[in-house]
């Protein structure tokens, strides 16, 4: 199976441009009381701490995209693996052919019209949006027929 792998996030570049954005951002804050100035610059946080924030907040957005990915391609390998020979080799043809970008959704994307899910999960949904639409609509007074005096 070919596969793109997942690239590493870089460092967050906190570069001059934007702690200067950040500086200007805390100083609008700051205007926007004029009386509690000081009580507003005692609860902001300097640059460093926001380069940490931002970079803590990177590194736990990469973890949980990765691990997102590498579950659904599990899932999905299990399901190719689970699917009867002609399935396989078709959505391993499509595969080969796919000239988009070959991850886990793409992946599962292929697998799930191969095996039928992707219209089941369709049909599914169908239903639900139309049992919605009934309870919505018995739910609504109805006009009765206008009577003249």
């Amino acid at each position: 199976m070919r596969f793109t792998r997942f690239g590493r996030h870089h460092p967050v570049d906190f570069n001059a441009r934007r702690q200067a954005a950040f500086a200007r951002k805390q100083q609008s804050e700051r205007d926007r009381y004029p009386l509690f100035a000081e009580h507003v610059a005692a609860e902001q946080h300097s640059a460093q701490e926001e380069l940490t924030r931002r970079q803590r907040r990177s590194d736990r957005l990469e973890a949980t995209t990765r691990c997102m990915q590498a579950r659904l391609w599990r899932q999905k390998r299990a399901v190719y693996f689970s699917l009867s020979a002609e399935l396989r080799a078709e959505v391993r043809a499509k595969w080969l052919a796919w000239t988009g970008p070959t991850t886990a959704f793409y992946f599962a994307y292929i697998v799930d019209n191969a095996s039928g899910e992707a219209a089941r999960r369709a049909e599914v949904s169908r239903a639900h949006s139309l049992e919605i639409r009934r309870r919505v609509l018995a739910s609504m007074p109805e006009q009765t027929a206008l009577e003249m005096p």
